[in-house]
């Protein structure tokens, strides 16, 4: 037994007999959610999660239909990597209320009692656990055996993170419970980098409603924010398989590799995050505020979601610039300007053709230049070559949309 273990263990005898909980016995964390579970009256000795009513929890779950439907393809994930480990992956509401289990039979279904969808495990109701402690941490945690409160979760080891939507509100939490510690150690990564998928399926809905508000009012837009937001959803998808292949990897113990794609993976679902708020700011009805920008990021930054839409058209892009060039300006309005000449260079380059894009700064003047030369494919005269020029004020507050 480790001295952790032992420690735990002591922790435990001592609360239960005069009701101290020793500082010096538990983990810092684990410590401060035996303190919100004493003061909240959670009692130790029960043995299985009180749960709310079929009918309530029928409810309850309607509710949060869009969670579960996020949530679901992730699921299958992380129970694929747990192998044949006993576990059982859990989702709760936001008020650490169980929506949804699976895991191995024996575990979901054996003799002895889980918790099920419906099932209360706030820390004030089920004590320190993976989904209530994670919810009053607002952080990832891990509760290792004794360190549960309450006596009936202790064949456990639990690992939660919370799940936030767009507006960084936290809505759920994303757990996993397993019987072998060393397993809940291999699978904290795969858990996370799940977690923060889930947090993208989120951004894809907003994306969705956010595209057809455009159909809605500005229609001439629509079509080239539509396959904008269709590319950057297909890599997003391609990232959710890339999970499904690292988690049968983690499955069998394949882990050194498993990390590396683990990596790249968490690295992808970043990228989606960035192309999705570039997106945004895009299809947002609403003005935007001026501030300062660096225009050769924002450009940057378009030249990136417009990679696949460039690929399609077999357009290369060239960005040339010496300096950064510094602006003051709506990035909403400027994103929008700066995609409607992209779309026209396109056009003009046609396919095989380069579009070669020059930020720079006008000479005795205050105003930073773009300028758009569209070089057409090798079977086009190139006399055909096109250009476009967008100015605005370099540094100045009173740039107007």
């Amino acid at each position: 037994m480790s001295s952790q273990t032992s420690n735990v263990l002591e922790a435990g005898r001592i609360y239960r007999s005069i009701g101290a909980i020793p500082t010096d016995l538990l983990r810092a964390d684990i410590y401060r959610a035996w303190e919100r579970s004493h003061l909240q009256g959670a009692n130790p000795h029960t043995l299985q999660a009180e749960r709310l009513s079929s009918l309530d929890t029928e409810r309850l779950l309607e509710k949060h239909s869009y969670l579960l439907n996020a949530v679901r393809p992730y699921f299958r994930i992380l129970s694929q990597a747990a192998g044949r480990e006993r576990h059982a992956v859990m989702l709760s509401n936001h008020e650490a209320i169980l929506l949804d289990v699976i895991g191995d039979e024996q575990t979901i279904h054996g003799p002895e009692p889980f918790p099920l969808p419906g099932a209360l495990l706030s820390e004030a109701v089920a004590g320190a656990n993976g989904i209530g402690t994670t919810l009053a941490e607002e952080n990832y945690t891990e509760i290792i055996a004794a360190e549960h409160f309450i006596d009936g979760f202790y064949p456990f080891t639990c690992q939660g993170t919370p799940l936030r939507n767009d507006k960084g509100e936290i809505v759920g939490v994303f757990s996993i419970s397993v019987r072998n510690k060393d397993a809940g150690q291999r699978l904290k990564e795969i858990l996370l980098c799940a977690s923060h998928g889930i947090e993208a399926e989120f951004l894809v809905a907003s994306l969705e409603k956010d595209v057809r508000d455009v159909l809605a009012s500005n229609p001439d837009d629509y079509q080239a924010l539509e396959n904008l937001r269709q590319d950057i959803i297909q890599a997003h998808q391609a990232t959710r398989l890339q999970l499904e292949i690292i988690s049968r990897m983690v499955a069998v113990n394949t882990l050194d590799y498993a990390m590396q794609l683990l990596q790249q993976a968490e690295k992808s679902i970043q990228i989606f995050r960035r192309r999705a708020k570039i997106w945004r700011d895009l299809a947002s009805l609403e003005p935007g505020t001026p501030q300062v920008l660096v225009l050769t990021d924002v450009v940057q930054d378009l030249v990136d979601i417009l990679s696949t839409e460039a690929a399609i058209r077999k357009v290369e892009i060239i960005i040339d610039f010496s300096e950064q060039i510094i602006v003051f300006a709506d990035l909403k309005s400027l994103l929008r300007k700066l995609l409607s000449y992209f779309l026209s260079a396109f056009e003009s380059a046609n396919k095989g053709g380069t579009v070669k894009v020059e930020v720079d700064k006008i000479l005795h003047s205050e105003l930073g230049k773009v300028t758009f030369h569209s070089i057409p494919g090798l079977n086009i005269p190139q006399s055909d070559l096109t250009s476009y020029i967008f100015t605005l004020p370099i540094g100045k507050k009173d740039y107007e949309n």
